[in-house]
């Protein structure tokens, strides 16, 4: 294996080098009024398998999506693919509406009953999460969401028969985070992330059957 150079990054270019930060998400939300709210974002992530429970953080004030949360304690997470149309809607959903502004209208988006939370679901995206929060957390200007979900759903033809994703089809996205649109030409940067690769371990130890052991346990 050949080994490359090591450079040192610069702290303001720390952000940069992290790209991509993570996956894709609009998470939808409503209001006291039953108004419906999308909001984008980038740090959303499974924390848990099993139970299964979402999390992802954002600003703690002036944020619609904390402050329907906080309200109502449901929300759905919906995960766009990797498409120019669909992406071009979520940096829509991602401008500074006012409050009570339904994003969804703007971008053109359809809102989808959920099965079992009042939020809905977004019917052009592939797969949903339906949220209800477990704990949050504060610090500095930034709150923490955990949430169990409760329901998920997905196009038909985003699953193969054991339930496991077709990336092909689903073609997630992951965003590249706010260091690659703050310079011109201010455009979102997006990467594809539908191409799957299964690598094993060179290792033999017996730590290889503990660990698949493990894993068969919690399947």
């Amino acid at each position: 294996m050949i080994q490359s150079k090591k450079v040192e990054v610069r702290q303001e270019n720390w952000d940069r080098l992290f790209a991509t930060p993570g996956i894709l998400a609009v998470i939808t939300t409503v209001d006291a009024q039953g108004r419906v709210n999308a909001g984008a974002f980038a740090t959303c992530v499974r924390a848990t398998h099993n139970p299964m429970q979402i999390a992802f953080t954002t600003y703690s004030e002036g944020v619609d999506t904390l402050a329907n949360i906080r309200l109502n304690g449901e929300f759905v997470v919906n995960l766009p693919s990797f498409d120019p149309q669909q992406l071009a809607k979520v940096c829509t959903v991602g401008l500074p509406f006012e409050r009570g502004v339904d994003e969804l209208q703007k971008a053109e988006l359809t809102a989808l009953p959920s099965a079992v939370v009042a939020p809905p679901r977004i019917s052009e995206f592939s797969r949903h999460f339906e949220c209800r929060v477990a704990w949050t957390k504060d610090w500095a200007n930034r709150t923490m969401v955990m949430a169990d979900v409760v329901a998920a759903s997905a196009a038909a033809e985003c699953l193969d028969d054991d339930g496991y994703l077709c990336f092909d089809t689903a073609n997630p996205a992951l965003y590249c985070g706010a260091a690659y649109f703050n310079r011109p030409p201010y455009e979102h940067m997006f990467v594809q992330a539908a191409f799957p690769m299964q690598v094993n371990s060179f290792y033999q130890g017996p730590e290889v059957d503990f660990h698949r052991a493990r894993v068969d346990q919690h399947k």
